[in-house]
């Protein structure tokens, strides 16, 4: 492997990292505290400014595979600057973008691919399913055959973008076969819920959706699919978005926690000269820097189309979820009181951490998987 960028991957994460100037920088930091209607403004204005240089485009299309080493390059250097930003675009452009563009009819969706590869719309992707105590067994979201078409019905939790997004692809069983509905928010029969409050990332909105007898043509339904394959291309890049996310927050966390160190005196000296914080720092690098490499390692095997790269991806996913919430642990403790303030960066970092661990594939599930996938090698 080589651990150099080539030019065009460099060139990329270069201008991802140039589009935010401090006053960008500052709108970022409005958006955390901000409504909807402000959310939703500020990522179409960021969306717009991606799409000039070519983010939304990257692995996608045909070449997504191969186009995946510059994409983590890029997507580091925007969930550096800000992960409620970066989950509210890469799920509009990986998650949604990649679906169309990779199991949709070309001229049937090419009115939705046009102005997102523009920046001009949000999109959502409803996969999770509302879990009640009464509900029947099997899938709660469905669509029944109504013509060409289908006729959606069903109710979706968390659904990231979903209470500013202009289309939900929503994932639905058609008589044992999946099917993605591609939904205006606007429809009649779809209802967004109110806004879920969640313990990080307090930029990003986030809701449950309910469908209720939404009229979907053909043209915009995905399927029916007989394999798992719509789904196991989600799982795969939600993965590898979250894991992109762990990564730039360490970053994050690792600089603020030096800044303070360099900067807050304890007994008239910088508190980075005792030993106990130096430790810290140290830990906190490492951690950060192996969970970058483990992640550009299953980018460069999955853009080499190895079979090991699934595997791998769940390996840098568990890892870097995890060593999240331990460097920005220790970012809290060197940064003591300071750091647990409200308007504090590293309290922030610390609240965010814990997400990357509970969503796309636990780290439970994903456990068990490595396990499943070493016990079948014949080599280690």
């Amino acid at each position: 492997m080589n651990f150099d960028w080539i030019p065009e991957e460099k060139e990329l994460a270069d201008k991802t990292a140039a589009l935010f100037d401090p006053e960008t920088r500052s709108e970022l930091e409005a958006m955390e505290q901000a409504g909807l209607e402000e959310i939703r403004a500020i990522t179409l204005r960021r969306l717009g400014r991606l799409a000039e240089i070519g983010y939304l485009h990257v692995g996608t299309g045909p070449e997504a595979e191969r186009e995946t080493t510059a994409l983590i390059a890029a997507q580091e250097q925007l969930a550096r600057l800000s992960g409620s930003l970066f989950l509210a675009v890469e799920t509009t452009a990986r998650l949604f973008g990649g679906l169309l563009e990779g199991f949709g009819d070309g001229q049937n969706v090419t009115d939705i691919l046009e102005p997102l590869r523009r920046g001009e719309l949000i999109a959502a992707v409803a996969i999770s399913e509302t879990e009640e105590r009464d509900a029947p067994e099997g899938p709660v979201t469905w669509a029944r055959r109504d013509g060409d078409g289908y006729v959606l019905t069903g109710r979706k939790s968390f659904v990231t973008n979903g209470p500013i997004a202009d289309f939900v692809a929503v994932l639905a069983d058609s008589g044992g076969k999946s099917v993605v509905c591609l939904v205006e928010r606007t429809n009649e029969g779809v209802s967004v819920g109110p806004r879920l409050r969640t313990l990080g990332y307090n930029g990003l909105a986030v809701a449950s959706i309910e469908f209720k007898d939404v009229k979907v043509p053909a043209k915009r339904a995905l399927g029916p699919f007989d394999s798992r394959q719509p789904l196991d291309y989600l799982t795969l890049m939600q993965d590898l978005v979250l894991t992109m996310a762990s990564v730039g927050l360490m970053h994050r966390a690792v600089c603020d926690a030096k800044d303070y160190a360099q900067s807050h005196l304890k007994g008239g000296k910088p508190i980075f000269r005792f030993q106990e914080i130096r430790f810290k720092l140290a830990e906190m690098l490492t951690l950060a820097q192996t969970a970058q490499l483990l992640a550009y390692r299953a980018g460069w095997l999955y853009s080499l189309g190895d079979k090991e790269a699934l595997g791998v991806m769940r390996c840098a996913k568990v890892f870097s979820s995890e060593a999240a919430e331990q460097v920005t642990g220790l970012a809290m403790q060197i940064t003591a009181g300071q750091g647990y303030l409200w308007d504090s960066p590293i309290q922030r970092a610390y609240r965010e951490a814990k997400y990357a661990s509970i969503a796309g594939t636990t780290s439970e599930v994903a456990r068990m998987a490595i396990a499943d996938e070493l016990l079948t090698r014949r080599q280690v």
